[in-house]
């Protein structure tokens, strides 16, 4: 057994007093250090929106462990409980008798009708037995009101560059990058030949589909939004979405508004930069046409009060503890993306006029905010006792990208910056971008957190009878923290790799505003180009769409880890690396193993990296 620091210290300090109270010739024993007290003090509330927060600390003295501390109401009544887990400041270090963790800090989203006229009880749950759970230091007064809603972190490294304003198109792709595409779209037998044929195949598709694109939803249940506006189903929810919207039976429900809007627009825009259009294809005037009728229709008529003002958080389902229902900003975020990369497109061909923008800068500013608050809840609430681990997974990053998004269509530096890097008391945001990528990426000498590994079987087939979120208990630099996918073999890879995606997508949104986020290296020296190469692993030895075991994978780093689970998504974020990391011969050497299955799928015509990559 492998003892920490603190625990050394106290083995000697034992050793020690025993050699100096023991009588000469006695067998006598020193008594057991007694369990530290469980202390803590409640800071008070902030608010963010329509919604109230708890701040505070709390802590067994002496245990490095992050405890658990319950809420009760005015009435005695338990309200829930989370986990105090937070980064904590050297001087609760000091008070904690914590020279190692430093993790003490507690900031819980509170439930609806919580406000700083409210008292609330705030009891710390013990770690080691001997000592009662006590009400922590401030329990028993009127809730102070703080300035603002943030939370402590480390000091995390910057990314090269400064801002740049807005040229359109210059949210994911640039007027030069299109003409780019455009020049080997018209190379004859060229691999974006033939992708954008494909394209264009379903650009008809689109055009001939006989849905009522004027159709949009602006109820509480986030599930409609999911697959309405941000996901173009894959699994069959027709039905559940036609009912919810209240269109007749034979008709046709929306179906991903907005992933289909951005390819239309992208389509029209690689064919405005000098594409040549294959034989019997849409035109780009009647790809705009519907890019346009479908944008409009969602920021005119989408996420509305029956008032007409867009929606507030409180008008969202709620979970059991009358609290905004956790990821809404997955399930909107993974749509915002594509609803802002077809606006900024659409402008930069003159498709939109000044009311039409205002309308769009409207909507999306009103997204931003929705996204912003939702994700501020999320990670203040989002449960005991898995919240450190589920904190920094995809539903962080799909809404973090999408407010990066929505600030650079908008062209509001202040907005963007503070959700690259946080501390902006007007603009809160709990993870920026930079914690986010210290968490989500696994660097050099990380290892999991420890809450998340709940098993210690050698692989995850051994662990699939016993625990579907099975993870080893180490972890590789360049691997997704998202490790909570074991249920089936599609998952394993597949979600990670949707979250690098979403990673890659910001790093594209970066650059062209001035950042260099494929240069950049977290406090680990985590980076895009290890986690592509970490995967890129798996593709090799198993190949893409394949399986991973023990004979074609042994020499991947952590390759327990994904033992039985398919390589997922893998091709496409290969071929994209080959053409960020041209000297990065692990990657590029699968570039044309890659081409083909990258080619195929439900996400071969995806919008934002369409079209960059080599030929």
């Amino acid at each position: 057994m492998r003892l920490n620091n603190t625990a050394r210290l106290c083995l000697w300090l034992a050793a020690v007093a025993a050699c100096v109270c023991a009588v000469p010739g006695s067998a006598q024993k020193s008594a057991p250090a007694p369990a530290g007290r469980v202390i803590g003090r409640l800071d008070g509330i902030s608010q963010d929106g329509d919604h109230f927060f708890l701040a505070g600390w709390a802590c067994q003295q002496g245990q490095t462990k992050s405890i658990v501390v319950q809420l009760f109401g005015e009435n005695g009544a338990p309200l829930l409980a989370e986990t105090a887990n937070l980064f904590s400041e050297s001087s609760v270090n000091q008070a904690c008798l914590d020279h190692a963790s430093g993790r003490h800090r507690f900031l819980i989203a509170l439930p609806y009708g919580y406000s700083p006229n409210s008292q609330v009880i705030v009891r710390g749950l013990r770690i080691v037995d001997g000592v009662p759970n006590e009400a922590i230091a401030g329990s028993d007064l009127k809730l102070e009101k703080l300035t603002g809603l943030n939370v402590p972190y480390p000091a995390l490294p910057l990314l090269a560059g400064a801002y740049r304003g807005l040229a359109e198109p210059g949210v994911f792709t640039s007027a030069n990058e299109l003409k780019d595409l455009a020049s080997r779209v018209n190379r004859a037998d060229s691999y974006s030949r033939r992708r954008f044929a494909l394209l264009a195949a379903q650009i008809q598709r689109d055009l001939d589909s006989g849905i009522d694109w004027d159709v949009t939803y602006s109820g509480a249940d986030g599930g409609v939004y999911q697959y309405a506006f941000s996901y173009e189903p894959q699994d069959h929810h027709e039905a559940e979405t036609r009912a919810a919207l209240r269109i007749p039976p034979d008709a046709k429900a929306p179906a991903g508004a907005a992933v289909v809007a951005s390819r239309l627009a992208l389509y029209a825009a690689i064919v405005k930069a000098g594409a040549a259009l294959p034989a019997v294809t849409p035109s780009a005037d009647e790809a705009i046409k519907l890019a346009k009728r479908i944008l409009l229709a969602w920021a005119d008529h989408g996420f509305r009060e029956a008032n007409g003002s867009f929606l507030a958080l409180a008008s969202f389902t709620r979970d059991g503890h009358n609290r905004p229902e956790a990821g809404l900003n997955l399930t909107l975020g993974r749509g915002v993306v594509y609803s802002v990369q077809a606006q900024d497109l659409l402008q930069s061909m003159w498709a939109l006029n000044a009311s039409e923008v205002r309308d769009l800068n409207d909507f999306h500013g009103a997204l931003f905010d929705l996204i912003r608050q939702s994700a501020n809840v999320f990670f203040a609430g989002v449960g005991f006792p898995y919240s450190q681990c589920s904190r920094y997974t995809n539903i962080a990053t799909n809404g973090l990208v999408a407010m990066l998004a929505t600030a650079r269509v908008l062209d509001d530096e202040r907005k963007f910056k503070a959700v690259l890097y946080g501390g902006d008391p007007m603009v809160p945001v709990l993870v920026p971008w930079t914690e986010l990528f210290d968490h989500v990426l696994y660097g050099e000498a990380d290892g999991p957190i420890a809450e998340c590994v709940n098993n210690r079987e050698p692989d995850s087939l051994t662990s699939l009878a016993q625990h579907h979120d099975y993870q080893t208990t180490l972890a590789a630099p360049g691997e997704i923290a998202d490790r909570f996918r074991n249920a089936n073999a599609a998952q394993g890879i597949g979600y990670p790799m949707f979250t690098l995606e979403r990673l890659i997508n910001s790093a594209e949104l970066l650059r062209n505003a001035g950042f260099d986020a494929y240069a950049y290296r977290g406090r680990h020296q985590q980076s895009l180009e290890s986690a592509l190469q970490y995967y890129a692993c798996f593709a090799k030895g198993a190949g893409f769409g394949n399986v991973v075991t023990a004979d074609n994978s042994r020499f991947c780093p952590n390759w327990a880890q994904c033992d039985g689970k398919i390589v997922n998504g893998v091709e496409r974020m290969v071929l994209f690396g080959a053409n960020r990391f041209k000297a990065n011969a692990s990657i590029t050497t699968l570039k044309a193993a890659a081409q083909t299955p990258a080619s195929n799928g439900p996400f071969a015509t995806d919008a934002i990296l369409f079209g960059k990559w080599q030929d």
